[in-house]
């Protein structure tokens, strides 16, 4: 029964015997046309008897009404027809799988954006009803985004329909604390990224991923699958954490859950344990500053921790540097070589915020300090070159910037500054359908504040 390649272009090119262009994850022709895109650049083949009869085994996408990325020959395994694609989860699995594919563009590619974890879901699909409700709603969201068109009804329900099953397996002692359900609870901090903010400034899902690590009294990774997640998980929950209150964890927990083996040697892995120290300093900080208390002590202990992040960014900074110099000139670029260049152009971005985090409460602190203001003016001017230079990976592949921009903006008080770094994160704001121009200032200040402790950057 052998395969017999048939071509690459999409469903909806093949029907009107147009040309596709073949781009991923939709082909232009269909971006143009407002068209669902399904199979773009996808290599299919007909299944034929080698018994003089044959008969065409039809590709499972062709089922599926989405413009994310097609499944990836190599995952594609030569099976007979009894196990052709014939169920709902079949279905699922090889649409989630095509979401993921790593030879996807950058700038729509889940897994590179959202984590390595996202390769071991699709084994885990059908065991459990929330991570199934949760995969099938980013699928559909990733799908809708991709092809530029606002959330359609049907992921609206989708993501429904997975609030619903998430509920019901926290409320079932047997799945509420396990490894999917705590995954299916990070995909839908995904899925809300791409259907936008909700009104409240916060999706809910970090605060229900703390409840359900303080539940298993462990927030550590229980296993390799878990330590996969908690790369991903980590970041989530500790910087809306330093935001929302109702995040309280002890220094001691957040510690806990940033330590990771897979990169606690690394500057990214080593930088967000200090920022795990955050939360607690700044809570300090404000009472402090509210009851009008000896910020000393309080101020030489987080001087320690900018000095040795400022180190760590230094070190990120040069990789990210290195990176950039190592890439080809006119001719084409390795896959790892090009995901490798993003990487650490992102993880420098990242280190950029923390460092700028710590800044922003140093300038409370003592807001005289000449060194803490012109480490803010130039931090935030790496971040404005960081903004420009990552947006060839705009949208998804660069959203990491919308929690840069406003560190930016909240640690620098020269005015100039902070109108490019405004208008830098409404360009970026615009592709996630974010807030409208006095939405966005006000946000802004609230960061602001928040950052520096109740202080505004002009109060001394």
């Amino acid at each position: 029964m052998p395969g017999v390649p048939s071509g690459r272009a999409c469903e909806g090119c093949r029907r009107q015997k147009k040309k596709c262009d073949e781009k991923q994850p939709a082909c232009s022709r269909c971006i143009r046309l407002n068209l669902d895109c399904v199979g773009s650049g996808q290599q299919r083949f007909k299944f034929k008897q080698e018994r003089g009869f044959s008969h065409d085994v039809k590709r499972s996408g062709r089922a599926l009404s989405h413009k994310a990325s097609p499944m990836p020959t190599s995952n594609i395994v030569a099976v007979g027809p009894s196990t052709c694609p014939s169920n709902n989860l079949t279905l699922l699995t090889n649409a989630f799988v095509g979401s993921i594919k790593r030879s996807t563009d950058l700038r729509y590619n889940l897994w590179w954006s959202f984590g390595m974890f996202l390769e071991e879901v699709p084994r885990r699909l059908g065991s459990n009803e929330a991570l199934d409700r949760a995969v099938d709603a980013v699928t559909s969201a990733h799908a809708n985004f991709c092809a530029r068109r606002t959330m359609s009804v049907n992921t609206l329900s989708k993501y429904s329909r997975a609030l619903v099953a998430l509920r019901n397996c926290l409320d079932d002692s047997g799945t509420a604390q396990s490894s999917n359900t705590l995954c299916a609870v990070m995909i839908l901090l995904v899925c809300q990224i791409f259907l936008g903010p909700n009104g409240t400034g916060w999706t809910g899902h970090a605060e229900g991923a703390a409840h359900i690590l303080r539940a298993r009294k462990d927030f550590g990774p229980r296993d390799e699958f878990e330590g996969k997640l908690f790369l991903s998980l980590r970041g989530s929950v500790l910087f809306e954490g330093i935001f929302n209150h109702k995040i309280s964890l002890s220094t001691e927990e957040w510690e806990s859950l940033v330590q990771n083996d897979l990169d606690s040697e690394r500057p990214e892995g080593q930088m967000l344990k200090y920022l795990a120290r955050a939360p607690g300093l700044m809570q300090r900080g404000r009472d402090i500053l509210q009851y009008r208390g000896d910020p000393t002590d309080l101020h030489a202990e987080t001087w320690a921790v900018y000095e040795k992040c400022k180190e760590l960014l230094a070190v990120m900074s040069a990789d990210a540097t290195a990176s950039e110099a190592a890439a080809p000139g006119p001719g084409p670029e390795t896959l790892l070589s090009r995901i490798l260049r993003a990487h650490y152009q992102r993880m420098y971005g990242i280190g950029l915020a923390i460092v700028l985090f710590f800044n922003c409460m140093l300038g409370a602190l003592d807001s005289a300090n000449s060194i803490v203001m012109a480490d803010a003016a130039y931090f935030a001017h790496e971040v404005l070159v960081q903004a420009q230079s990552a947006a060839r990976y705009r949208p998804v592949g660069a959203g990491y910037l919308m929690a840069c921009l406003p560190a930016a903006w909240a640690a620098t008080a020269d005015p100039e500054l902070r109108i490019l770094l405004e208008a830098e994160l409404r360009n970026y704001q615009e592709d996630f359908h974010r807030l409208p121009l006095a939405g966005q200032r006000a946000e802004l200040e609230w960061t602001g504040r928040h950052l520096r402790l109740g202080r505004s950057c002009y109060e001394s």
